[in-house]
């Protein structure tokens, strides 16, 4: 029997296991948590990501100042709604493991702040005379946002919900479902279908592998949104590539030297005779 040694943990912990039972839920029952978190996700994002369902109002943020960071965050709004909704109707039929920050709250803000750092940092070009710093500032803090915004959904409720499952089939199907959110095969005349095929599909399933398994060691939101931030820096973030490299090098050296510093804050585990 595996059980965790909290005492060198000085953060409080509220990830001490409930009862089994919530790892033999019924199948009927975890699918309809699936069914009802990606109905939201899905009905809500087709206002704000397919072009022809876009209502008026959103397409005119990008007019006024500042508008673009409203206009990219609603995009995000399918899977914060759907997670934070299903989080709630379900919070007794499931076990939730993985919370806004998780284990530690250190650990997870500097995986956090890294990328508004480092992206302020090298600065973003404007559309008009802002500051480069500051417009870094600006969009690093959105993307990271943005981030956060998915990974309420994907990592922290489906991934719970899907716990059951073993892992390399859960974050298969995680992946699935999150590259068929983005909702691109609506637009082909927008997105390549090759590309989403070949391309986006395998990085969305290689992204929930990777990003699931730092939220299952971290427990937190915070750090899987960091996480996913790499991915949307070099699909999203508006600069070349060099700079998108330095960046994403400097954020892991940050998230590796205070990992080292700040992990011994995580619940140890230890194998005990039963």
């Amino acid at each position: 029997m595996i059980i965790y040694d909290y005492s060198m943990c000085p953060e409080k912990i509220n990830h001490v296991s409930r009862k089994d039972k919530y790892y033999h839920m019924n199948k009927r029952s975890s699918f309809l948590q699936v069914l009802i978190y990606y109905g939201i996700a899905i009905l809500l994002s087709l206002l704000f990501r397919v072009p022809r369902f876009n209502p008026e109002w959103y397409l005119h943020l990008q007019s006024y100042p500042y508008g673009w960071i409203m206009f990219s965050l609603l995009r995000a709004s399918g899977p914060l709604a759907g997670g934070i909704i299903s989080i709630l109707i379900f919070r007794n039929r499931y076990e939730r493991t993985i919370t806004l920050t998780g284990f530690s709250a250190r650990v997870s803000a500097l995986f956090f702040g890294a990328p508004v750092l480092l992206i302020s940092i090298f600065g973003i070009a404007g559309t008009g005379a802002e500051n480069p710093h500051w417009y870094g500032f600006l969009s690093g803090l959105t993307l990271i946002v943005y981030c956060l915004f998915e990974e309420t959904g994907w990592r922290g409720f489906l991934q719970d919900a899907l716990r059951g499952i073993p892992n390399p089939f859960r974050f298969m199907i995680i992946g699935i479902l999150w590259y068929l959110w983005h909702l691109n095969l609506l637009s082909p005349e927008l997105y390549s279908v090759k590309f989403g095929l070949l391309v986006h599909l395998p990085s969305c399933i290689l992204g929930s592998w990777i990003i699931g398994h730092l939220a299952d060691k971290y427990k937190s939101i915070m750090v899987a949104a960091a996480a996913h931030c790499i991915f949307n820096i070099f699909f999203d973030l508006h600069t070349d590539m060099k700079a998108k490299v330095m960046i994403v090098a400097g954020m892991l050296l940050i998230w590796i030297v205070s990992s080292r510093l700040l992990d011994k804050t995580l619940p140890i585990p230890i194998k005990r005779d039963n």
